[in-house]
């Protein structure tokens, strides 16, 4: 398996990772899957500004990590926010987001970079992904609209 920066090509394997991603780990019904839309960032992240691996077996993108910075809005420097983070193998996985720290750890105008985690997953995966420096424990809540209360 090799880690490399996503190519034009790869976008729409990772847009079906994309898709696989919010339909397996935790559905939101409510929301409507717009493979456009995910293309579109994904196009962006492709941008050098941005981040945006790929895990590729054999030929076969297996997992993706894309990430969009943004100038800070409570701060001077970047804020870095991680859009999609997802791989069908976990050995793909543990290697993009070693890849992700790495490339954040990089960028000296990176002041802060957040992670969407959802409750359901292994708590191996939150010590994992704080020995990758993301430490600052945050609760996330979502407004659904038409989502029941």
């Amino acid at each position: 398996m090799i880690i490399r920066k996503a190519k034009p090509q790869d976008v729409p394997a990772i847009v079906e990772l994309a898709v696989e991603s919010v339909t397996t780990i935790a559905p939101i019904p409510e929301l409507k899957i717009d493979r456009d839309a995910m293309r579109n960032m994904t196009e962006l992240c492709l941008q050098p500004a941005h981040f945006c691996m790929v895990a590729e077996r054999e030929g076969v993108i297996v997992g993706a990590v894309a990430a969009q910075v943004v100038p800070g809005f409570w701060f001077h420097k970047l804020q870095c926010s991680v859009l999609m983070h997802y791989a069908r193998e976990s050995g793909a996985w543990v290697k993009l987001m070693r890849a992700l720290a790495a490339w954040v750890k990089g960028r000296s105008g990176i002041k802060m970079a957040l992670i969407e985690v959802e409750d359901c997953h292994d708590p191996k995966v939150l010590r994992f992904i704080e020995r990758l420096g993301f430490t600052r424990p945050s609760t996330n809540r979502m407004y659904i609209r038409g989502g029941t209360q």
